[in-house]
């Protein structure tokens, strides 16, 4: 199978043109309707759909005058205490499952079958209720659930998200389905070894498109890469109106992220089969090394491709991530279908992936001789410790770093703790036979308990020798 063409495909990005208007017209009639309102107060005419006539009165109309004028319930309400209703609140408006594109309409194509199952989950209706539990069920929906995105622009749409509820977000999903694009009329397949859940190939949703002209890009074509890249940028500082209220005011501090707190991001790649995509444009490098770099905590990948466009990316992706930030590359979770999101399991145990800690090896003290990275990126504090204790290990020293990984990536939130090297940033595990070579040559005393690390000057396990013995071992034939 040839390589497919990346590209944004024109009727694509025409149809979400033609939709955000849509947008605007409704707050322009949605302000249309609330100063009609207006007016009709202001003439003391009920403006909702009741029978009899109000009597005129003097002066302002306000809330209370409004509720006077009310028929009296012949049985009081019965009275909540405050600390009933926000737990009754929270209750309603908190998912046990991640919420899909909000704000949004969701594409049903772009659900899990456990997703169209469950339907709406919330009981959204609660803030129209009332002012207070407009500002508390607000509180409650942006802080208690977890959010998926299919596509970029609902990604975007999040930014009319008051800017407080953002910040108590933590983490966030994105669902980067592969689109294709063909001028002809061809089948195309995910091969069964795609994934050990898949039985038989799987045929992929393909969008018949006319053939354009010969300078055009023509045959097979797909919204991939350039998703991801959208995806990033949907993350940076949105407008805000009220930074040009004052023109005369110089800001010092640049505009906040969609997402100021963000700290772990996960993307499920979905349909990227092998030897199909074309290497990552050098946009993903400019948006996720430098204007959304070292930013997070921790990043998960489902479903990259196994070939040189998926480690391109993937270790672009890593420059997302704070120093001694963790970086998780798993086999694909899920696949596309025609109607719906089909999940992909795994085996029974712990789900195998690799996982790697970028750039540790800038915290391992002013003695490393390795000095390449000491000053660079010094203004970007190092991701934080993980919460506990870590088991103890006579390994664990000034070239290993204890963090906590997910035992399973999906239906499990348990951690387990993983010692990595720091010098590579992969497990001790998989370098410890490259890491000890050097602890049998005897320490400088003779004594044979290793070798005195040049980074610490302790002896431990994986001591890190000097440049005379690196030199004395490059030497050797």
């Amino acid at each position: 199978m040839s390589l497919a063409g990346e590209v944004r495909d024109q009727a694509d990005q025409a149809e979400i043109h033609y939709n955000q208007p849509l947008r605007t017209k409704v707050r322009r009639l949605e302000d249309e309707v609330l100063a009609l309102k207006r007016l009709l107060r202001e003439n003391d005419i009920d403006w909702r759909a009741r029978s009899g006539v109000i009597p005129a009165t003097n002066g302002r109309i306000t809330r209370s005058s409004s509720r006077a004028r009310c028929k009296p319930l012949s049985k009081p309400l019965p009275h909540i205490p405050v600390e009933v209703q926000l737990r009754i609140l929270t209750f309603a408006l908190t998912s046990s499952t991640p919420i899909v594109d909000p704000l949004c309409k969701v594409k049903q194509e772009h659900l899990l079958l456990r997703e169209k199952a469950k339907g709406h989950q919330l009981a959204i209706h609660f803030l129209t209720t009332c002012k207070a539990y407009y500002v508390e069920g607000n509180k409650v929906l942006w802080s208690n659930n977890s959010f998926v995105f299919t596509n970029p622009e609902a990604l975007r749409n999040f930014s009319e998200v008051n800017l407080k509820f953002r910040r108590h977000i933590k983490e966030v999903n994105f669902r980067l389905i592969a689109r294709f694009y063909d001028d002809e009329e061809r089948t195309h397949k995910i091969s069964r070894h795609h994934h050990p859940d898949l039985k038989k190939p799987v045929s992929l949703a393909v969008q018949r498109r006319p053939k354009e002209s010969p300078l055009a890009r023509r045959g097979l074509r797909v919204y991939g890469w350039y998703q991801l890249v959208d995806f990033l940028t949907a993350l940076l500082p949105p407008f805000d109106p009220e930074r040009l209220s004052a023109p005369d005011v110089v800001h010092t501090k640049p505009a906040p992220p969609l997402l100021p707190c963000l700290d772990k991001l996960r993307i499920d790649f979905v349909n990227f089969k092998d030897d199909t995509f074309t290497m990552p444009p050098a946009q993903l490098h400019e948006v996720a090394s430098h204007q959304l770099g070292c930013t997070l905590n921790e990043v998960i990948l489902t479903g990259l491709p196994s070939d040189d466009s998926g480690l391109r990316a993937c270790n672009e992706l890593a420059g997302l991530l704070r120093d001694e930030g963790l970086l998780i590359d798993h086999a694909p979770s899920m696949i596309a279908l025609k109607n719906s999101i089909r999940p992909l399991h795994c085996g029974d145990g712990d789900c195998h992936y690799s996982a790697k800690v970028v750039r540790a090896i800038r915290h391992m003290g002013e003695g490393h001789h390795d000095d390449a990275y000491q000053h660079f990126g010094a203004d970007f504090p190092p991701a934080p410790a993980d919460d506990g204790d870590p088991p103890p290990s006579i390994y664990h020293s000034c070239r290993t770093i204890w963090k906590r990984v997910p035992v399973k990536i999906y239906g499990s939130d348990k951690r387990k703790w993983m010692l990595f090297d720091r010098m590579s940033g992969l497990p001790w595990e998989d370098v410890q036979a490259e890491a000890t070579m050097f602890d049998d040559m005897g320490s400088d005393d003779g004594t044979g308990e290793g070798i005195v690390c040049d980074n610490c000057g302790a002896v431990h396990p994986g001591a890190i020798p000097s440049l005379e013995m690196m030199d004395l071992y490059d030497d050797l034939p």
